[in-house]
């Protein structure tokens, strides 16, 4: 699928090779001017990077773009993941903004149905999944959020306090880095449950926690001034939060907007916003394609249709109708975003000349699934897809269905 083509609007519009790119209008201010932003060193922000470039360290957090992926955690050889790679490795590839979403365990509703926790689950240390030493976790009653797209039983990644302790390696390890994660609340914990991890994770102390809504005059910090303070994560959360007791934890509708999530292969993106105008702005760039197997009929992610989507073309367009509208971009979502151009796309949203900025914290992490960066390799995740419908997970899928009708994977 490719989006709609338009003529950028006069403002945007650039001449030279960058003709036709998207350069949205951006802050004021000049990199190590008088009055620049410094890190706990002193050293002038001229000498830094933010996020990998130093034309960002004067820019405020929403006046920034960010590569995000959909469902960062759901990977490997399954008919509903959305990445090839690990957090891990999206984190050292350039990702700084990850979408999770936390399941209790033992529900069978689908994450729109956003059923409750039930009583009577136990502890967070004898939970199915969790592998990792719980000598330095705190021992919590109820259900343990946990990592799963639409259903726990179709893709189950485990204990959301495990890809946790991944960002704050990578926070620890890598200074002049903003990383921000939503969570997607599917089964509607408490602030004290979603919380949890994160203190679980050593998170908090990076949190940055806002000291008004959006739509009380907030003003973001720039990055440099969240990497001097140290205060380098953004937690935004889906359903209501308590930030007298967590001020960390953000209620994702204070501060940001999303445009369609339900977008199908062939169909055209758009930057309207599906509820009201918020500072931050999520530009989903995904799409899912319908399957039918007998009577069970889904939408599911696919990898073929992501290469055609992760094109520069097709993130420019998007991106060029929402800066038309006065929107910035900030979040850039995407489905397999190692399959494509999102890493250029948002340099180039962010009028930075696109550079290398990969990291090496974790070294090489291995995943399930099977894909490069050629058409071929389409067709074998296709495939391996196409095998898992006749396996245990459609069984399940089609087993869920009969309660909750057509089945979504896509988002």
């Amino acid at each position: 699928m490719f989006c709609v083509g338009m003529l950028l609007p006069a403002q945007y519009a650039v001449a030279g090779p960058a003709a036709g790119l998207f350069h949205p209008p951006m802050p004021g201010g000049s990199v190590g001017a008088a009055g620049s932003n410094t890190d706990g060193l002193g050293r002038r922000a001229s000498a830094m990077k933010c996020n990998g470039y130093s034309e960002l360290c004067d820019r405020k957090y929403d006046k920034v773009a960010y590569v995000t992926t959909h469902n960062s955690f759901a990977t490997g050889d399954n008919i509903a993941a959305n990445q090839n790679k690990e957090i891990q490795q999206q984190l050292d590839d350039g990702v700084r903004a990850l979408m999770l979403d936390i399941h209790d365990p033992s529900s069978t509703s689908f994450s729109r149905k956003r059923s409750g926790p039930q009583d009577g689950h136990e502890d967070i240390v004898d939970s199915p999944g969790y592998n990792n030493d719980t000598s330095a976790l705190v021992k919590r009653d109820g259900p343990v959020p946990t990592l799963c797209h639409s259903v726990c039983m179709l893709l189950n990644k485990g204990p959301i306090v495990d890809q946790l302790k991944h960002v704050k390696t990578f926070l620890d390890e890598n200074p002049y880095e903003v990383v921000t994660v939503f969570v997607e609340n599917a089964s509607k914990f408490t602030d004290e449950q979603m919380a949890a991890p994160f203190q679980d994770a050593g998170l908090v102390d990076y949190a940055h926690a806002p000291n008004a809504t959006y739509d009380e005059g907030y003003q973001w910090p720039t990055l440099g001034e969240m990497i001097s303070k140290n205060k380098r994560l953004v937690v935004l959360a889906s359903t209501v939060t308590d930030t007298e007791t967590y001020p960390w934890l953000l209620y994702d509708r204070n501060y940001a907007v999303q445009t369609s999530y339900s977008v199908k292969a062939g169909q055209a993106f758009d930057c309207n916003p599906i509820s009201k105008v918020r500072s931050l702005l999520i530009m989903n760039h995904f799409v899912s394609v319908e399957e039918t197997t007998g009577l069970l009929s889904f939408d599911k992610p696919d990898y073929a249709s992501s290469l055609k989507v992760n094109n520069l073309q097709s993130f420019i367009d998007q991106a060029s109708l929402c800066g038309k509208d006065g929107h910035f971009p900030n979040y850039v979502t995407v489905d397999f975003f190692d399959a494509g151009d999102v890493l250029l796309a948002v340099a180039n949203i962010n009028k930075v000349t696109f550079t290398n900025t990969t990291t090496n914290t974790f070294g090489n992490v291995s995943s399930d699934s099977k894909s490069d960066s050629s058409d071929n390799s389409s067709s074998t995740h296709s495939a391996a897809v196409s095998i898992n419908l006749g396996s245990s997970q459609a069984l399940v899928a089609g087993l869920l269905s009969i309660v909750a009708g057509t089945l979504v994977l896509g988002f």
